[in-house]
């Protein structure tokens, strides 16, 4: 299942929320965990507070399942009771479909250092100067080295593959356009919206838009892209567009 973890805002904790909830992943490391925005549609919300007033805002928090308040070891050990117990009882929806919903958005940032495209220049074969030699890219009117465009394409789908469709997707098609330059040690934040979808026998083929923006919020690149998601992996909840 997408259990996705959101903290209180701490004013005034009793306990180590970061390592409880470290532990309740170790303790748990069948289900996928992410701290995203907060539009996202998990199966599971876990709201992460540091005292029984239990005040965190939980009211843009969508789950297809709940949204849980956690504040002492009782609730972490109930929560653990229950998703376990639903394993047992539903093993295949729990451990193997995910249940997508239309407009469902995810994202990741990343900083992108030098050591990344070094390491991705020798994965691919692509040493031009242009990603690893300071004088060669001023010389082509650069502020310095820039970032291979396929390392960023492929961070997008390393985004789809992992949350959003996420595992199991099929990448059918995808059209790019790179609109800025990306140099190292610059932050990118990646998004992905699940757009349309169309329905046949055993899948699903999911029409995808995602943007990729740096750290001053400037739009990098854009990409839409087509996902087969079979049916034995995915349900798509709401209507057709």
């Amino acid at each position: 299942m997408i259990i996705g973890i959101k903290y209180c805002g701490g004013c005034n904790p009793f306990y180590n929320r970061a390592k409880r909830v470290e532990k309740f992943r170790k303790d748990n490391p069948e289900h996928e965990y992410v701290n995203s925005a907060e539009d996202m549609v998990c199966d599971y919300w876990l709201v992460v507070c540091g005292c029984s007033r239990r005040c965190a805002d939980i009211k843009n928090l969508n789950a297809h399942k709940k949204v849980v308040l956690l504040w002492d070891e009782e609730s972490f050990q109930s929560l653990q009771g229950e998703l376990r117990a639903s394993g047992k009882e539903e093993p295949e929806k729990a451990r193997e479909k995910r249940i997508l919903s239309l407009c469902e958005e995810a994202s990741i940032k990343r900083t992108i250092s030098r050591e990344d495209a070094e390491c991705f220049a020798r994965l691919t074969g692509d040493e031009s100067k242009l990603h690893l030699d300071v004088q060669t890219a001023l010389k082509a009117g650069f502020e310095g080295p820039l970032v291979h465009g396929m390392l960023l394409d492929s961070l997008v789908s390393a985004l789809m593959g992992t949350r959003l469709p996420g595992s199991g997707t099929v990448y059918v098609e995808h059209n790019t356009r790179f609109i800025r330059p990306v140099y190292w040690g610059d932050t990118v934040e990646i998004t992905v919206r699940f757009v349309s979808f169309e329905e046949e026998d055993d899948h699903y083929m999911g029409l995808f838009y995602g943007t990729c923006k740096n750290q001053l919020g400037q739009r990098i690149l854009s990409v839409s892209c087509r996902q087969k998601m079979m049916k034995t992996l995915f349900i798509v909840a709401g209507e057709k567009e």
